[in-house]
């Protein structure tokens, strides 16, 4: 194995790490828009390898140059496989910065994304940014929830001004004017972090030693595309499948009752035809956004993440691809404890919300219109 050797400034490469458990087609639809949107390598962890689909999944993945792959069931773990999915998320988006950081890739980034997230960087733009930036804050973009797509979603929604908010509210489009209810998701966005720097990457942010959060530079340059509930369809998929996976989930206030009565209305043992109709009502109701309306307010941006960006991604090479899955595959079985591998909060813990709420950020510094 090949390791210390630097890859030149200016081919940097930018990778991605997720933790998945997902269809095949959301699965397609996250290699393909990631690697679309600038990044150049995806490190893909399969959490349940042997569940159904997931050997489609899997040969999809393994297909692919510029994908590598790790099946992150119980032997990954060596029998200590952490109970909570943020912890399984975060240690192994950090095992994956240290082995590339041991391949010499530390000039790079390494982003952490979920299965169900694309993200558009402008790679000119990154080039730029200062040698001492240890950390990027890429702000989220929201897919509209409508059950008229006849596709992919091309309506996407970013955080709003308190007087767009205004507008909404006395519109009847949302119950309060706040972000946190106009925005179903995460509203703290994904962050990247330099290979190099001795950080550690949680949920949303980038972590010091000391647990505190390192402020990300932040540019419209850099956005990540939630495709979150998106449709019916996906909406129901969703939410059956996280209540099917165990453990309860963490969710912000403003969630919380929702998450309470998709958990007990999914947990009551309905006939399927009766299930589905209860969540397609509760999807009417609570979920379902009004897409004319939105376009007609200016609140949305209409952008298909699936779209390559121009530029093509680092020269064959930067990324020391079977190097790469090697070291990767020499942490199979090996302790991945949450003291070495861990800097974010557990559900159990205090608060259980993943990051906790402080927002440092530096917008705009590289001539982003900011938000």
């Amino acid at each position: 194995m090949q390791t210390g050797s630097q890859v030149p400034s200016g081919q940097a490469p930018l990778l991605a790490v997720s933790t998945i458990k997902d269809s095949p087609d959301h699965v397609r639809r996250y290699v393909e828009g990631n690697l679309a949107g600038g990044v150049d390598h995806l490190v893909v962890f399969l959490d349940a390898p042997s569940d159904d689909e997931q050997d489609e999944v899997l040969a999809l993945l393994t297909e692919h140059p510029r994908v590598s792959v790790v099946r992150a069931g119980g032997a990954w773990w060596g029998g200590q496989r952490p109970r909570e999915l943020n912890v399984r998320q975060c240690i192994n988006a950090n095992v994956t910065r240290r082995v590339l950081a041991d391949l010499g890739l530390g000039r790079g980034w390494l982003l952490h994304v979920d299965g169900d997230e694309v993200v558009r960087v402008d790679r000119e733009v990154l080039a730029r940014v200062p040698e001492e930036t240890l950390a990027l804050r890429l702000a989220v973009r929201e897919a509209v929830s409508s059950s008229t797509w006849a596709g992919q979603p091309t309506a996407f929604k970013a955080e709003l001004d308190d007087r767009d908010l205004a507008l909404l509210h006395g519109l009847g489009v949302i119950d309060e004017p706040s972000n946190q209810v106009w925005i179903r998701g995460h509203v703290m966005g994904k962050s990247a972090v330099r290979i190099e720097a001795d950080r550690w990457l949680t949920l949303h942010k980038v972590a010091r030693e000391d647990r505190g959060h390192e402020p990300g530079l932040e540019d419209d340059a850099w956005l990540v595309h939630h495709y979150e509930s998106y449709s019916l369809e996906d909406f129901c998929r969703k939410w059956t499948a996280m209540v099917a996976s165990g453990p309860r989930a963490a969710y912000r206030a403003e969630r919380r009752q929702v998450a309470r009565t998709l958990r007990d209305l999914i947990s009551r043992g309905l006939e399927p035809a009766a299930l589905r109709r209860q969540l397609e009502r509760f999807y009417r109701m609570q979920v379902e956004e009004d897409l004319e309306t939105l376009r007609d307010l200016g609140v949305v941006t209409e952008v298909d993440p699936l779209v390559p960006l121009e530029g093509a991604p680092v020269a064959p090479g930067a990324v020391p691809v079977a190097d790469l899955e090697a070291a990767l595959e020499e942490w199979r079985g090996r302790a991945k404890t949450e003291e070495e591998f861990f800097r974010g909060t557990s559900p159990a813990g205090p608060g259980g919300t993943g990051d906790g709420t402080d927002r440092g950020r530096r917008r705009g510094l590289l001539g982003g219109r900011g938000r």
